[in-house]
């Protein structure tokens, strides 16, 4: 029989209490995961004997991801919606557990689909001491890439209920505690909203922690297709009154449903379908505006959001109307709104079109300008532009919020200074780093210089969407409100995705910037257009340099592309989905896009790789089958 494990007194954590009569320390006799874990951390071989597969899977999960196997360095992110869908269905269901496990060395633990602890029940001030020691708590990440095997990140990675008994940790921290996991998913899409953990002390722990777990996400999704009835009911009204009335194609999303009438299923593809809901999850993408689709042709879009009468915050269902705009349909109705060529820029998209009309004509008249966007959308090249454009001999001043590290004063001064210079532009970049009090300074200098007639343009990163359903988009720092206020005019700059018809012209213009003089196969243009550029112009210019830096000809191929291009998952990858993700896009391009052949070299049945495309997301155009 295998000793008990003794306490670790070098990591400053609590004695473990006495065995109880509650479940067994060694749930699987026959095995010695002890031995085998020893041996697996030396490099060698492990027998299957001595450790149960998933957990082997596991570890070399860990070890790939470059997990230490003696401490703990769980990411904190305390930023989350107590009023999610998630936790108000949940809530009932663990007030009823935590008050039967009350007298228990037990704690109750729901996370979200990343292993990020949100909530935590514990009646145990012993283990809850303990759990605190190692950042099992809440805003916490579990995920296995951070802290190794465990119940939570196990069971996220796998998507089944798992098990995980003291010494079968990977994490030598963890081995004084067992747990066992379940995932919570989404009863109308199957996705995985959460995760339900039980956690003990290793000498307390019971198999039947695997049946109370189950038998918990159980309950939870059965409210949560209570709430999702009422919600998709208020959704389903919505359309119905919606489309006796409207003439237009119609569509009403929500976080697990898209209804579409017949006129809109005939216009829409799935990538239509992800980009709609880009959209609805940004704060501006319900006005009216066009949108290109995926087989080329235009829609005018306008949407609304859909309440319901749930104690959930976010909306019930968004609801979009689509009508094709004809082809002989002018985009503008007088050549005054023609946009001016720039130097650097590329681009003729409407919503492209329109902010940099606004800019020039703030620039032209002196007005202070906020220019926000997402992160790589090019702010300071288009302000820039406009400038040369407006005022070529006029001075152009550029101050960086992230050089206020170097020391406030100075950083305000040279602002002053260059304010106090009555004619020329003065660019704030990145105003969104400035510590608060630097804040207040900057709106004093702002205020002691206004009326000046030279162009003055504040540039702020705001974060991109989020989906439909999770709490929408937080407002970029909200402690520099006060000097947004000193600005008269503001613009946003339009993600990429939501001016892709540029992406020819930006290929073209970006390939020339970065030296280069190759040119793009349509499989790779329409490859680019489908891709969701989170990073937007700055990440295509970085795909571009990798294509450049991989093609053997004078034409860059659609094998020349990152890997991530030809993707489009649902969700972050991790750093091993990525790997996998790239191994099999790779095997997919080197075999012209034969499955079987792929799985071949893979190792992996046409099962598995089906799979694995449907889950990435992988494209490849025409050409490569």
């Amino acid at each position: 029989m295998e000793p008990l494990e003794s306490a670790h007194p070098l990591d400053g954590t609590r004695p473990s209490p006495p065995v109880s009569p509650l479940g067994p320390d060694r749930p699987f006799p026959h095995l010695n995961p002890v031995r085998a874990r020893n041996l697996f951390l030396e490099g060698a071989a492990v027998p299957s004997s001595e450790v149960r597969a998933p957990i082997l899977d596991s570890w070399q999960r860990s070890r790939f991801w470059g997990v230490d196997a003696d401490r703990i360095e769980a990411p904190y992110n305390a930023d989350f919606d107590p009023h999610s869908r998630l936790v108000t269905a949940a809530r009932p269901v663990l007030d009823r557990l935590s008050d039967a496990l009350q007298d228990t060395p037990t704690s109750l633990i729901l996370t979200d689909s990343k292993g990020r602890v949100r909530e935590r029940r514990t009646g145990d001030q012993a283990l809850h001491g303990h759990l605190d020691d190692i950042c099992l708590a809440p805003g916490f990440s579990y995920a296995e890439e951070y802290v190794g095997t465990n119940g939570i990140g196990t069971a996220a990675e796998d998507g089944r209920t798992a098990h995980v008994f003291g010494s079968e940790h990977f994490s030598e921290r963890l081995q004084r505690v067992s747990c066992a996991a379940a995932p919570i998913r989404n009863p109308a899409s199957g996705r995985v909203l959460g995760l339900i953990d039980l956690t003990s002390w290793q000498h307390t722990a019971s198999p039947l922690m695997m049946a109370l777990v189950r038998e918990a996400a159980a309950d939870i999704e059965e409210r949560l297709l209570e709430i999702g009835s009422e919600r998709e009911r208020a959704a389903f009204r919505a359309f119905l009154t919606s489309r006796q009335r409207s003439r237009r194609a119609l569509v009403t999303l929500t976080d697990g449903l898209l209804l579409a009438d017949a006129a809109a299923t005939e216009l829409l593809g799935p990538d239509d379908h992800r980009r709609l809901r880009e959209l609805a999850a940004d704060p501006a993408g319900l006005h009216e505006q066009r949108l290109v689709l995926s087989d080329g042709r235009t829609v005018q879009v306008r949407g609304r959001e859909v309440a319901d009468g749930t104690s959930v915050g976010s909306p019930a269902a968004y609801l979009i109307e689509l009508r094709l705009v004809a082809e002989q349909e002018a985009p503008a109705p007088r050549t005054a709104t023609r946009m001016p060529p720039l130097p650097g820029i590329a681009g003729s998209s409407p919503a492209f079109r329109g902010v940099v009309q606004q800019l020039i004509r703030h620039c032209g008249q002196g007005r202070w300008t906020l220019v926000d966007g997402e992160a790589g959308t090019g702010k300071q090249e288009l302000v820039r532009a406009v400038h040369r454009h407006v005022a070529p001999t006029a001075p152009y001043a550029v101050h960086d919020a992230a050089d206020v590290r170097g020391g406030a004063a100075a950083w305000l001064g040279a602002v002053f200074q260059d304010l106090a210079e009555d004619r020329g532009t003065v660019v704030l970049r990145h105003l969104e780093l400035l510590p608060a009090m630097v804040a207040g300074q900057l709106d004093g200098v702002l205020r002691s210089t206004a009326g000046r007639s030279g162009w003055v343009a504040a540039l702020l990163t705001r974060e991109g969407p989020t989906l439909p359903g999770a709490g929408g988009q937080r407002k970029a720092a909200d402690h520099v409100d006060p000097v947004r206020a000193r600005f008269g005019a503001e613009v946003t700059v339009p993600p990429l995705r939501h001016r892709t018809t540029d992406i020819p012209a930006l290929v073209s213009n970006l390939i020339a910037r970065q030296g280069g003089d190759a040119t793009c196969t349509e499989a790779v243009l329409r490859a680019l257009s489908r891709a969701p550029w989170p990073g937007n112009v700055r990440q295509l210019a970085g795909s571009l340099r990798y294509a450049e830096a991989h093609r053997t000809g004078s034409v860059i191929e659609e094998s020349d592309l990152p890997p991530s291009v030809l993707s489009q998952a649902q969700h972050p990858l991790s750093a091993w989905e990525s790997t996998e993700r790239d191994l099999i896009v790779q095997a997919l391009l080197g075999h012209g896009d034969d499955k079987a052949k792929a799985a071949k070299a893979l190792g992996i049945s046409r099962a598995t790789i089906y799979r694995k495309i449907a889950a990435y997301g992988i494209r490849l155009g025409p050409h490569t089958g």
